[in-house]
């Protein structure tokens, strides 16, 4: 339930007939097996192996000399499982194949140091440079499939775009405005916890939010019928003592998904493998 909707091999073929082998390739890649299933999955060990002998390849491709110790090449195995975990190997072998093949808008050149630097260098290139590619073909998708997606896919779109919305999180640290839909989801799974203290604190943030935010939007109503729509509103927000109306719980949701991220931030978690485990319980 971690991995993007999966395509069969048979249909990526027949819709990327005419495309050049690469383009074929990287789209392989984006529907192929993502790294984030091996944590919890029966052959873990076997699938790291297989990131482990990716990077003794491309190491040895790249004429990198003297070839990393087999410590070094563990802790490479522990850095792109920890950042790159939403890629599947055949991605991670198509950006050094890519990169080095100067297709790619990258030095490819390690100047004999092969360390994570330049690895998140090749494979974040990848990443963008693969960016059209997805689109182009879920474009193509739409039109040869018409048909509306089943909830086990509806359920997989879901949590990849939660996932993306975490990444962006841990970039930007930003407040999201429909934050609520997204805990609802996590709340259901049981995947947020959130301590009484926490959730104290989190509601007088939030009724103070909530009127800033209705009275900002009060000033720049100019129909008079909406203002005073919106006048009652804040009256409604303001007296309301046990916190349970809808505009403060909405914002109490925004503020309670903004703090779950920074406690697993703070705690050095990962909301995927949090997400897995909720499946196993």
């Amino acid at each position: 339930m971690n991995k993007l909707i999966k395509q069969s091999k048979t249909q990526i073929q027949l819709i990327t007939q005419d495309w050049e082998g690469d383009d074929k390739i990287i789209i392989e890649g984006h529907y192929d097996r993502k790294i984030s299933s091996f944590f919890e999955a029966e052959d873990k060990n076997v699938q790291f192996q297989n990131l482990h002998k990716l990077i003794v390849k491309w190491s040895v491709l790249c004429g990198v000399k003297p070839l990393p110790l087999d410590e070094e090449i563990r802790l490479f195995v522990e850095y792109i499982a920890e950042h790159f975990y939403r890629l599947s190997l055949l991605e991670i072998d198509n950006a050094f194949n890519l990169a080095t093949s100067g297709t790619l808008n990258v030095n490819a050149e390690h100047y004999q140091s092969f360390n994570v630097i330049y690895i998140s260098k090749i494979i974040n290139a990848y990443k963008d440079y693969k960016g059209k590619f997805i689109l182009e073909y879920q474009e193509l998708i739409e039109k040869t499939e018409e048909k509306e997606p089943t909830e086990e896919e509806r359920h997989e779109l879901m949590l990849n775009a939660i996932l993306d919305g975490f990444d962006k999180y841990k970039e930007e640290k930003y407040y999201n405005d429909f934050g609520y839909i997204t805990y609802d989801f996590l709340d259901k799974l049981e995947v947020i916890q959130l301590d009484t203290p926490t959730k104290n604190q989190i509601l007088q943030e939030a009724r103070v939010k909530c009127e800033m935010e209705i009275k900002e939007r009060g000033q720049k109503e100019s129909d008079f019928q909406e203002k005073q729509k919106i006048s009652t509103l804040l009256r409604e927000v303001m007296t309301n003592e046990s916190g349970g109306h809808p505009e403060i719980v909405r914002v109490c949701k925004n503020l309670g998904l903004v703090r779950f991220y920074d406690i697993i931030l703070e705690n050095n978690l990962s909301l995927n493998e949090l997400i897995l485990k909720s499946f196993d319980n």
